[in-house]
């Protein structure tokens, strides 16, 4: 009976707050001192799942704000302190629920350091039936931060929003020169704070996205984020065909180029190239990027004199290699959101493309 008493009196120590846990422990080695050998092993345990239990209905503080995304230009300032992304806006730091995640093939953004959460509604999950095109549930919310060593520049936002496949929200939100808050640049925004980052306007977030099922780009198996993500099955990794380079050099095509350049894609009416990868492709030669680029003519191309998109072993003849090389209007890839030519990319496909055999 004594040991109960003490373990009601440890309960309330745990529901005190913070310093409950170290309260608690405490407590419990003093009791040893009165408990019987018997009685104390139960009387851990116990303790145990009390704390645990504590830490959990902890986390559960944090309740993510109700969120009425805008279909529209918002007639008022929409700020990212509204979304939730912090459990304190003030110190920056991030609502509990929040799952940090980083593909393994990233899209260039002119350098820029990039962090990325996921937040999903309880209980639910991803649905990657199909390993190509995950889906995400009605109320995910992805947040993609960038930002120099220095200062932040932009976070962007996707929400779904209904269960039609159109039912997304995406947004850009600029911070501020103070970084208290950041608002929603609906326009886009060039040169933010300073920097030579530019930010899309929303209709251009849709251009990049439309090409993706699941509206979310870097998100799939092929793209084997980093931390076990919650979904609702369980498939082997996939492994990018190829040695290491082809490999770095396919999953930089799939994941800078294939979502415009696939079937399903802004870039479809103009050219037929596919750069995007599927977890059935098991050799370099099966890829589709592979098919539909070595030794294929060029379509609709312009601001050059080549004629094939990729010419085995000859780098600078190839189309995609020169147009990763270009950085203006209507030569560029991508064409927009960069300012900048990325020199290890440009590397890695010259690479690539040198090593094919001819």
């Amino acid at each position: 009976m004594r040991a109960v008493r003490q373990l009601g009196v440890l309960l309330a120590l745990v529901a005190c707050g913070d310093d409950g846990e170290e309260v608690a422990r405490d407590a419990a080695v003093d009791m040893q001192l009165d408990a019987s050998v018997d009685t104390m092993p139960a009387l851990d345990a116990a303790l145990d799942a009390v704390i645990i239990e504590a830490s959990i209905e902890d986390a559960r503080v944090f309740m993510p704000p109700a969120i009425d995304f805008p279909r529209e230009k918002p007639a008022r300032a929409f700020l990212l302190s509204e979304l939730g992304l912090y459990a304190d806006f003030a110190s920056k730091t991030l609502a509990p629920d929040l799952i940090a995640y980083e593909p393994s093939y990233a899209l260039w953004s002119d350098g820029a350091e990039k962090h990325r959460w996921l937040r999903l509604p309880a209980g639910a999950r991803i649905d990657d039936s199909d390993p190509d095109r995950w889906q995400f549930p009605v109320g995910a919310v992805l947040f993609k931060e960038f930002r120099t060593p220095d200062q932040r520049l932009e976070t962007r936002v996707i929400a779904r929003v209904g269960a039609g496949e159109r039912d997304y929200f995406f947004g850009a939100f600029v911070w501020r020169d103070d970084e208290s808050d950041a608002e929603l640049a609906w326009d886009g925004a060039s040169n933010v704070r300073g920097s030579a980052h530019d930010v899309p306007d929303t209709k251009q977030c849709g251009t990049c996205h439309n090409g993706e099922a699941g509206r979310v780009l870097g998100v799939s198996a092929v793209q084997t984020p980093r931390l076990n993500l919650p979904t609702t099955t369980t498939h082997a990794p996939y492994e990018v065909p190829g040695d290491a380079a082809q490999a770095q050099a396919l999953g930089y095509l799939h994941a800078n180029c294939g979502h415009c350049h696939n079937p399903r894609g802004s870039a479809r009416p103009d050219t037929d190239l596919n750069l995007r990868l599927s977890v059935a492709e098991r050799t370099v030669e099966e890829t589709t990027p592979y098919r539909s680029s070595v030794g294929v003519k060029l379509q609709s191309f312009m601001g050059s004199t080549l004629t094939t998109r990729v010419v085995a072993g000859e780098p600078e003849q190839s189309g995609v290699w020169f147009r990763m090389s270009q950085r203006g209007p209507r030569t560029q890839m991508p064409p927009i959101a960069s300012e900048s030519v990325d020199a290890q990319g440009l590397a890695l496909i010259a690479g690539f493309i040198a090593a094919l055999p001819h």
